[in-house]
């Protein structure tokens, strides 16, 4: 089992981010864009579902832990069952995710909302990063999130501040990675 486990990890991802952002909030009207001048992290309007939180920052929180971000994403989160504190979240991951499409490294999400917009955050993960992005990560299911989600799972990342951890780069099929990686395709077995 030990190679589905990554792919079981995705599947799970998917189920909740969905399950949270459909049954997270009501709809309501307005844009998701739309915030108070006094406080940028409270929580505007959605369309359609949404999660409801105090704040969006604490809304980003929830999303990115029951969405399994941190999976991929935050180095040794399985293995500590989630027992990692803020300060080491979302700087990415030195395991690769192998497949047809080459390795693919969980990427320094703290490092990439200090340099990207918000509106340019939304746009990747609504649109698969103009359609180059690569499994595992469940980009059929981030298109579907509500925006708000989005920019609240944005706001907080980017609150954890900059963390200069370096990630591997992402290989190209055939490559040979030089440390740890999982394989995530399926493979048959002799029968």
């Amino acid at each position: 089992m030990g190679f589905y486990r990554p792919l079981l990890c995705v599947c799970v991802s998917a189920i909740l981010v969905n399950a949270t952002a459909c049954a997270g909030g009501t709809p309501a009207s307005g844009a998701a864009s739309t915030v108070s001048a006094a406080d940028p992290n409270a929580m505007p309007p959605a369309a359609g579902p949404a999660v409801t939180a105090d704040n969006m920052v604490k809304a980003g929180e929830y999303l990115t832990i029951v969405g399994s971000c941190n999976d991929c994403h935050t180095q040794g989160w399985t293995e500590r069952k989630g027992n990692v504190p803020p300060a080491d979240r979302f700087a990415g991951l030195d395991v690769g995710f192998r497949g047809t499409w080459g390795t693919v490294y969980g990427k320094n999400l703290r490092t990439i909302t200090q340099r990207q917009s918000e509106d340019h955050w939304v746009q990747v993960l609504k649109t698969a990063d103009d359609g180059d992005g690569k499994p595992p990560m469940p980009w059929w299911n981030t298109a579907l999130m509500n925006e708000r989600d989005l920019r609240a799972m944005y706001r907080y990342i980017k609150s954890l501040g900059p963390n200069p951890n370096g990630v591997p780069r992402n290989l190209k099929p055939g490559v040979e990675p030089k440390g740890p990686w999982v394989w995530v395709e399926p493979k048959t077995g002799a029968q």
